[in-house]
């Protein structure tokens, strides 16, 4: 299957403009943003498009043990699709982690408007691991906010310890999400890339550049990525 066929057939819809309105389908707590709450939910489009993207790829045939989740450029949903996709394969039984790695733009406890006290780089300096550093937000679902960090953090994501840390959670866990930096950051990281079973390039269908999809998609598989596929977010 050729890296397009998984955006090809799946589309994650932004939740932008979608009203929150009785069962989604999700346990809610305080502070969670609409938007989180809608990707959350099994009941909602975006939900159907992500149980679809959690199809496609198991229909790939490949270990999705651990996914890194990066991006041409910010702003194209990659959160989005970690949490969505997470979602999905939770509720299919699978007992899923996401993880935040971007540390030096730490974002994902936001979401849940949660602190940042606790996460990652916790694991790296304290007893516990990454497991006991993070939050169950439903059945089998538990992110893991990046933890405290400081101006130059970033260069812990290509350290042997930080990647440890995220292979002991993989024997803890079915499937490992890691909400990762742009794909040029990840590019220069190849100590974390090259770790884990696969990527995930997430491109947003009105703000993407279709050269600039192609010039990534490209830049991965010359090096040497293992690309599960494209996801396509976003109304088309």
């Amino acid at each position: 299957m050729n890296p397009e066929q998984v955006a090809g057939d799946t589309k994650a819809p932004d939740a932008a403009g979608s009203s929150v309105e009785g069962n989604l389908g999700v346990t809610v707590a305080e502070g969670w943003s609409e938007h989180t709450q809608v990707v959350l939910s099994s009941d909602s489009e975006i939900g159907h498009s992500f149980t679809d993207l959690a199809e496609n790829l198991a229909s790939l045939g490949r270990s999705t043990g651990s996914l890194v989740i990066t991006s041409p450029e910010s702003g194209t949903g990659r959160t989005t699709v970690c949490l969505g996709l997470g979602a999905a394969l939770a509720a299919s039984g699978k007992r899923v982690a996401v993880v935040d790695c971007n540390l030096d733009r730490p974002h994902l406890h936001r979401s849940f408007g949660r602190p940042n006290f606790t996460g990652l780089t916790s694991a790296l300096d304290g007893a516990g691991g990454a497991e006991s550093y993070g939050f169950d937000v439903e059945r089998n679902l538990r992110v893991i906010p990046t933890g405290p960090v400081l101006p130059g953090s970033w260069a812990l994501l290509n350290s042997p310890k930080l990647v440890e840390a995220i292979q002991a959670l993989e024997e803890q866990r079915d499937v490992v999400l890691l909400d990762a930096p742009v794909a040029g950051e990840v590019l220069a990281t190849p100590n974390f890339w090259g770790s884990f079973n696969g990527v995930l390039l997430v491109v947003h269908a009105t703000r993407t550049p279709k050269g600039v999809a192609r010039g990534f998609t490209d830049a991965l598989l010359d090096a040497r990525f293992n690309l599960f596929g494209v996801v396509l977010n976003g109304h088309v």
